[in-house]
């Protein structure tokens, strides 16, 4: 019995003792996920200045000019995303990192208040040592039934003080983890704050550059002639080859399908995004002249995967002046369905397409939008009575 109080006394001593002289460790940083936003940022930013460096350096150059200008525009509205990512990104950073220190000063409340027990318990068990566990064992014994109560009784204190120092380990850990996680947060928010610091800088420039420029084109008469000159030459080269195309198309597809007829106003739309210009005349937006589009401009982020409106097949899968890669379908009776700005085709010339296939994705050249046509016997048609209303 005496061998068994001693151990109990001893063990409950230097457990708690070695559990409070162990250090907590701080948690070291998490990588950086952030580093392919800052990527990108200098991509951007690179792409910029070539564009800027190549309309001051030339007139109207057979639609370079027009290009750049949409470039100019696509990179301009990709830093403009960028930092309202990055906006909304530092106010959720702020919330976690508010919630987070919260959550550490429960845990260090916690914590303190467990370790007090732990204290006191320390110096009552200083205080009986090791004779005293036997002086309360032993003392005024009558029976051995007596002295069973009270080792029962010791034992269940000894379980109390365990399962004391089990919380205090567990709040000492939670406090190690939260620490860690609130660095990583902290991180993080710096990194962010960094990367809307530059974005804001580059967009200004951006801004800045591109008002100089369009002031300098409205008021050089030649130079503003000659871009309406290729806004309409690249309509014309489209025009010209929908008509080689039908032309060359073999009678039987053409004539023996139903076209589009049967489904006009419940076409798909090729890609998901917001309309930014529409079919018929409109203002230019940066040239502030009036101009005419035979088709949609729909966003669309780099890599958007563009589906078929209709069944049909490829007919056209190429590079066209003014429209970068450009797919058109043939869906019968002389409908066509015409994809531009398209980064990578997944269907070739002669392949079936069904409704809601992938075809290609978009992306050509980093722009940010699909243009896309609805023709009948090479004349364009308004896509908003044909397509599906959203």
């Amino acid at each position: 019995m005496k061998a068994i109080s001693g151990m109990i006394g001893k063990g409950l001593c230097w457990l708690l003792l070695a559990s409070l002289m162990t250090p907590l460790s701080l948690a070291t940083a998490a990588d950086d996920e952030l580093g392919s936003n800052r990527d990108r940022l200098g991509q951007i930013q690179q792409q910029i200045e070539e564009t800027l460096k190549g309309l001051r350096n030339k007139k109207s150059e057979s639609g370079a000019l027009a290009d750049d200008l949409e470039r100019l525009d696509t990179e301009t509205r990709r830093i403009e995303r960028l930092t309202k990512s990055s906006t909304q990104q530092l106010s959720e950073l702020s919330d976690r990192l508010e919630k987070k220190r919260q959550t550490l000063y429960n845990i260090e409340q916690q914590r303190n208040q467990t370790e007090q027990q732990i204290r006191h318990r320390l110096v009552i068990l200083y205080k009986t040592g090791e004779v005293g566990l036997i002086k309360a064992l032993l003392s005024e014994v009558e029976s051995p039934r007596d002295i069973a109560e009270k080792y029962a009784f010791l034992s269940r204190m000894v379980r109390h003080d365990r399962e004391l120092l089990g919380v205090y380990r567990q709040q000492s850990e939670d406090h190690r983890v939260a620490l860690s996680e609130l660095e990583v947060l902290r991180k993080q928010q710096s990194a962010v704050v960094l990367r809307r610091t530059k974005e804001q800088e580059t967009l200004k420039k951006a801004r800045g550059s591109k008002k100089v420029l369009l002031a300098a084109v409205k008021q050089d008469t030649e130079l503003l002639n000659g871009l309406l000159r290729e806004l309409r030459a690249k309509a014309a080269r489209l025009n010209e080859l929908v008509k080689k195309l039908e032309t060359a198309q073999s009678q039987p597809y053409t004539e023996n399908q139903k076209g589009l007829l049967s489904l006009k106003g419940r076409l798909l739309w090729p890609v998901p995004g917001k309309l930014r210009v529409g079919y018929g005349t409109s203002r230019h937006g940066t040239l502030g002249t009036l101009i005419e589009s035979h088709g949609f401009d729909i966003e669309a982020e780099v890599g958007t995967p563009v589906q078929a409106v209709a069944d049909g097949k490829v007919i056209f899968a190429n590079s066209l002046r003014g429209y970068g890669k450009l797919l058109i379908v043939d869906h019968g009776s002389k409908y066509y369905t015409l994809y531009a700005h398209i980064a990578r085709f997944t269907k070739q010339i002669g392949d079936p397409v069904a409704a809601a296939e992938l075809i290609a994705y978009s992306g050509y050249e980093g722009r940010d939008a699909v243009y896309f046509e609805i023709r009948q016997g090479g004349k364009p048609i308004d896509p908003t009575d044909w397509l599906k209303p959203r």
